[in-house]
């Protein structure tokens, strides 16, 4: 009989009730993200991060590892806490790694917006799978019980996660931990993505400014309202040809509403509160004035080392780069506004001409319902009518799949 399809994580969601602020302090949350960021410009900063990481969470050890797609090359392999004899044995773990998994195919299937924790996924391995050598070898001798992954990267570019391991002295993995890695999760995705984007090794410039001054790929440093207050020299040339993105009086902007819309979004959560941010302008989707498919990432700079030195009005830095990611309209919009589930499901009739009644019963809930959800969405996406919403989505040139 063919085995059950088994959820990978326990519970989903903050913790009962519980609020960002009884799980970690502002200043400590800010510090954690703050030096996320940084690692994004200067690959060089991540075994300290990583430190910082599986300090705040109770963890013993981290290994962050990112390889290029379909080569294999490897693009980041970093550690924390490990002493480097076990270090050097790491490599020949390879395979037994995923098996301590349950195998390739559970291991794969970890979703990419919740943390998997390994004692709970494994537990779903098929029956009678023996103790993999990596824990019984490697784990185990270190005094390590158990360990969550965090899926920083999943595409035709790269696969790539980040693992913290616990120790049997800190005790199982609780819900604090859990909800903590899964608040990193998009922070630690976003700034991986921006690393290959910019393919920096060394960063030797002392200020963010001449750090992108230096960069091929186009970058606007911008403040509230999309103000430009710096450009480096291939977005400079960007606006001068009126191409994916332009400025009017210093403002960025965009021929696509829905560009706009998603990029005053996530400066607008920036300038709040970071932390919320999510996947909000990670990966707007645009296309050049040829047709070519090109996506806009958004970089919160309110907190870092590479804060210093930055005019106070920045925010945030938004990056110009190719498409490496297919996924569909409604992912792409619910993610760019922070939509919960039901208002993703009631914008994806909406935006292909449904009425409120005709996305009611589609769904088979309430009218009213279905009008609350509608509120949500104009809140969100800063439109005030139905037809509003639908030129909203339409105005996208998603270069994905349809």
């Amino acid at each position: 009989m063919a085995r059950a399809a088994a959820p990978l994580i326990h519970g989903k969601g903050p913790i009962c009730g519980a609020g960002v602020s009884n799980l970690i302090s502002t200043e400590a949350l800010s510090d954690l993200i703050g030096s996320i960021y940084d690692c994004a410009i200067d690959p060089k900063r991540w075994p300290n991060t990583l430190a910082l990481i599986r300090k705040e969470l109770g963890f013993h050890n981290a290994v962050l590892g990112l390889h290029a797609l379909p080569s294999g090359k490897e693009l980041l392999n970093i550690t924390s806490g490990i002493e480097p004899l076990w270090v050097e044995r790491m490599p020949h773990y390879g395979a037994a790694v995923l098996e301590d998994w349950g195998g390739e195919a559970v291991y794969r299937n970890v979703p990419m917006e919740e943390p998997a924790v390994r004692s709970r996924v494994s537990s779903y391995a098929p029956a009678g799978a023996r103790e993999s050598r990596f824990r019984l070898e490697w784990a185990l001798p270190q005094g390590l019980i158990d360990s969550i992954a965090i899926i920083i990267a999943r595409d035709g570019d790269s696969i790539g996660s980040v693992t913290l391991g616990r120790h049997e002295s800190a005790g199982p993995i609780g819900e604090r931990e859990i909800a903590l890695a899964r608040l990193l999760i998009p922070h630690l995705q976003r700034a991986t993505t921006i690393t290959q984007l910019l393919d920096c090794k060394t960063v030797e410039a002392a200020t963010f400014e001449a750090v992108i001054d230096q960069l091929l790929a186009p970058v606007f440093l911008v403040g509230t309202g999309l103000r430009i207050v710096h450009a480096n020299r291939a977005a400079r040339m960007l606006l001068e040809a009126g191409d994916v993105v332009h400025a009017t009086e210093e403002v960025l902007s965009s021929r696509s509403k829905g560009v706009e819309a998603a990029l005053e979004a996530a400066i607008g959560q920036a300038s709040r509160d970071e932390s919320e941010l999510g996947r909000k302008g990670f990966g707007i989707p645009a296309r050049t004035s040829t047709g070519e498919a090109r996506v806009l990432h958004v970089l919160p700079l309110r907190f870092g080392e590479f804060r210093r030195g930055l005019s106070p009005s920045v925010i945030a830095a938004v990056f110009v780069a190719p498409v490496s990611v297919a996924s569909t309209a409604r992912d792409v919009f619910a993610e760019l506004f922070g939509l919960t589930t039901a208002e993703a499901r009631v914008f994806e009739h909406i935006a292909a001409g449904s009425t409120a009644a005709e996305t009611a019963e589609a769904l088979g809930v309430g009218l009213s319902t279905v009008k609350t959800h509608l509120l949500r969405l104009f809140e969100k996406t800063g439109v005030n009518r139905q037809a509003d919403l639908m030129a909203l989505a339409g105005s996208f040139a998603l270069p994905i799949e349809s």
